[in-house]
């Protein structure tokens, strides 16, 4: 009985970049990074920065420029997400120990 594989799927290099952005941006909230870090970071020209990053925050939030700078940084609505997985993962850690503790007392 043979078993079909999926076919391996290429992410576009445009998405493998964002992705890439979203990770060089985290640990940068308070002053982001400047535009010539971030292209120099991903190995992308400072045309792709200077059209992308606009786009991509007015239409999902998830870059936003410093105020008052020409730096970006990751915006809020990317911020909150991974602070909806912290806080999950806490709730979970505290059913889990909670189980675990009953199973600890002795018969």
């Amino acid at each position: 009985m043979a078993t079909d594989k999926p076919k391996a799927v290429t992410l576009p290099t445009h998405t493998l970049k964002t992705c890439e952005l979203f990770r060089l941006l985290a640990g940068h909230e308070l002053l982001g990074l400047a535009p010539g870090e971030i292209a120099k970071a991903l190995g992308v020209g400072a045309p792709w920065v200077s059209n992308y990053l606009p786009a991509l925050a007015a239409e999902t939030g998830f870059v936003e420029r410093v105020e008052g700078t020409n730096r970006w940084r990751l915006g809020v609505p990317f911020v909150r997400i991974s602070v909806t997985v912290s806080t999950e993962l806490a709730s979970a850690k505290r059913r889990l120990d909670e189980v675990s503790n009953r199973y600890h007392v002795p018969l």
